[in-house]
Formats: C-alpha cells, sequence, structure tokens
C-alpha cells in the first residue's frame, strides 16, 4: 500500500511557469510513489483539477476569507505575507482534518520556496514533516549596491527584514518541528540556524520542462572570433545586467552580441544604461516558449549575473539546450553550475567582478572548443542532476526513511 501524504503547496499550477509549475511537478512526482493529498489555492482550481486525475492525485483547496483577502490587498507588499501565513495556518487546519479522517504518514510544505512562509502543519500533525526546497537567505554581496539603482534601499532592508523573520517563533517553531529540511542553496544554508543544518540537504528547487528539445547547432558556434550572449528572465535590479553591460562597454567589441529576452521593473533604466555606455545591447521583451527557442539556439553561452537569486530556471533549461553559462560565484546560480559547464566569476568588488566577466567573454569568443565542452558538460549535467526523476528518487529516498524512523 502507498504511503498516504499530504503536500500542501501554495504556488501550484500544472500549466502555469516559475514557482507555480514547480509546485505542481513536487505532487506529480510524489504521487507516483505515494497516495498525495494536495493542499493549494483555488487560484488554478481548473487546470489543476484537469491533470490530478492523470497524475492521481487527490486535490483540496483551501481559500482565505474574503474580508481577509480584501485586507492584505490594501496593505501592499507586507498584506501579500500575511495573506499567505494566513493562508497556511488555514492549511494546516485541512490537513488536520484530513489527518482525523485517515492518518496520513508524512507531511511535506513544498511552495513557497521560503523560510517565511511557516510550515504550521509540521508542528500540529505530529507525524514526519519535510520542508522545502526553501530558500531566502541570499543576499546582495556586500560593495554590489550601486549596481541595484533604485532598489537598494529595499535590498538594505531585506536583510534586516530577514534576521527578523528569522527570529519569528512560527518560523523557529516550524525549523524544529520539521524532520528534515530541503535548502536551495548554500547561501541559505548557512544563514539558517545552526540547530536545524544536520537535518538539512541542498536540492535545487528548479526541475527541467519536458518540452525542453536540444537544438541541432548554435547559431554562431561555427564562426571563429564572435560571440553571441545571452540574458532569459525577469527584468528586476537584483539580476544585476549593468555588470554585463559595463564589461561589454570596457571590451567596445562589435564581434559580441547581446540579447536580453524578458520584461519586468528593471528592463528601461537597463536600456538606458546600455546607450549611456554605447553598448548595442537588443533588448526584445517578453516572448512566448517557441520563439524563446530560437534565442537559444542562436546563442553561444548564457549570462545570468543575479546578485541575488535561489536557482534560476532559464539557467537550467540553457545549460539542458548544451549552453555554456557565465553567472555570479554567489547565491544559488553557484551551486547548479561548475567549472565544467560553465564561468563562475568571483564577486570580491565590482571593478574585479567587471574585469572577470570581461576576460570570460573573451575567452569564450576566441576558443570556441573551450565553450562547445562547457556546453556539452552542461547538457550532461543538467539531465544527470536537474530531472524530475532525480527529484522523485530524493523524495523517495527522505520519505521512506522517515517514515521507517521511531
Amino acid at each position: 500500500m502507498k504511503p498516504r501524504v499530504a503536500m500542501i503547496a501554495y504556488a501550484c499550477d500544472p500549466e502555469g511557469g516559475g514557482e507555480h509549475w514547480l509546485g505542481w511537478g513536487w505532487a506529480e512526482v510524489a504521487a507516483r510513489d505515494c497516495e498525495v493529498h494536495l493542499i493549494t489555492t483555488p487560484k488554478s482550481r481548473a487546470a489543476i483539477e484537469r491533470h490530478a486525475a492523470r497524475a492521481g492525485l487527490h486535490a483540496h483547496f483551501v481559500e482565505l476569507p474574503a474580508w481577509r483577502r480584501r485586507l492584505s490587498e490594501r496593505l501592499g507588499g507586507a498584506g501579500s505575507w500575511l495573506r499567505k501565513i494566513w493562508w497556511q495556518r488555514q492549511a494546516a487546519r485541512c490537513a488536520a482534518k484530513l489527518h482525523a479522517q485517515a492518518p496520513f504518514a508524512l507531511v511535506h510544505q513544498t511552495t513557497f520556496h521560503t523560510f517565511r512562509v511557516p510550515f504550521d502543519a509540521a508542528t500540529k500533525l505530529g507525524i514526519p514533516a519535510v520542508w522545502g526546497p526553501i530558500a531566502g537567505g541570499e543576499h546582495t554581496p556586500p560593495g554590489f549596491d550601486s549596481f541595484l539603482g533604485a532598489a537598494r534601499g529595499a535590498e538594505r532592508w531585506r536583510k534586516i527584514a530577514n534576521r527578523l523573520w528569522l527570529a519569528l517563533p512560527s518560523v523557529q517553531r516550524s525549523l524544529r518541528a520539521a524532520s528534515a529540511l530541503f535548502v536551495s542553496n548554500r547561501t541559505t544554508l548557512d544563514f539558517l540556524p545552526e540547530f536545524c543544518r544536520a537535518k538539512a540537504t541542498l536540492v535545487p528547487p528548479n526541475a527541467l520542462r519536458d518540452d525542453v528539445t536540444l537544438p541541432a547547432q548554435s547559431g554562431s558556434a561555427a564562426v571563429p572570433g564572435r560571440l553571441s550572449i545571452l540574458y532569459v528572465g525577469n527584468c528586476v535590479p537584483t539580476r544585476c545586467i549593468p555588470l554585463v553591460l559595463h564589461a561589454l562597454a570596457e571590451l567596445n567589441d562589435p564581434r559580441i552580441g547581446f540579447t536580453v529576452v524578458g520584461d519586468g521593473p528593471a528592463r528601461a533604466a537597463w536600456e538606458q544604461q546600455a546607450q549611456a555606455l554605447g553598448v548595442a545591447g537588443n533588448f526584445v521583451g517578453q516572448v512566448g516558449r517557441a520563439q524563446l527557442a530560437d534565442f537559444y539556439a542562436a546563442a553561444d553561452a548564457l549570462v545570468f549575473p543575479a546578485l541575488r537569486d535561489a536557482g534560476g530556471s532559464a539557467l537550467l533549461e540553457a545549460m539542458s539546450l548544451g549552453l555554456p553559462v557565465v553567472c555570479l560565484d554567489w547565491g544559488g546560480p553557484a551551486e547548479m553550475v561548475d567549472a565544467g559547464s560553465g564561468i563562475k566569476i568571483p564577486v570580491t568588488d565590482p571593478a574585479t567582478t567587471v574585469r572577470a566577466l570581461a576576460a570570460a567573454l573573451v575567452r569564450l569568443r576566441d576558443e570556441p572548443d573551450f565553450r562547445r565542452a562547457l556546453g556539452a558538460h552542461a547538457a550532461v549535467k543538467a539531465r544527470a542532476q536537474f530531472t524530475w526523476e532525480a527529484k522523485r528518487e530524493l523524495l523517495k529516498a527522505t520519505y521512506e526513511r522517515l517514515i521507517a524512523a521511531p
């Protein structure tokens, strides 16, 4: 008989993207070996109900009272977190009610991928509990605030807020009650209290989509002395494209092309900075997945200069497509990329980082065999370590160990 598991996922959508798609993925893969009861919000109810029968899981939808939702909306950003915390409490009550009807062997909270949303069910059910992957300990490295523009104040406040949040009794209780922690990256692991590190496992939150296929050949890989670099993702200040712009301005090399695919609040500022530095960046905005495949196929490398990031779905997707990655040796991306699959740039100080980034682009430009070798290894690494099958094996081993323990 399959073990009965409660899985709590605030963000969950089998037809969505980002964290919502990952929330569904964890439930779907767990359902291959367990009787999964998914507790989520009704936001994507229609899509979940379409996919639940095929996946073999049971969906339960928890909605906040209308007055609480209206109040949280009036409070802005703080209200968003308050809404998540309120919802988790109701989700824990739902799990407790289901547990009373037929006991669960284990409870697992997957999304949101952060320690800031307490795991109330772990403290209430008295059964083995898995929390994660959780992130949230990432922060902008010292000295790089000037690259964040208007967001620098918010980043400074975030560091203080994270310390305060970690001290919340509900968060501390959740960390103590969890039998096992999946932690997205070493930066967050080092940020968490020492008492919970022994039960933590580093687990990148991202996984490959089933519709990713390897391109026949990169568009300019066979052209000596030329390089086409690509960024894909949200245009937010912490992704720090200005680092790339400064490196390109330092090189002043028309043989290196740069394309930014994505949209967001920082895009306009990045475009203005590119013009001011004399860099011919191509900012194309948001595109559909079919068109995105063409951009990947035309690129020689992906740049992902995030100053604060837990992972990066585009980074993983690029690796799976055989593209080497240039990222900072910092946060989640540094956990996903190794010396064989990309170039990690040190974050000692901005001037050194920009010079190292420029040197990495020069090497990729001048050594096509080197970048092809990196890309080939990146594809192997992505498909070996970041598949849903790999996550299934992790869940199976973790669940079996915890359920069998006294």
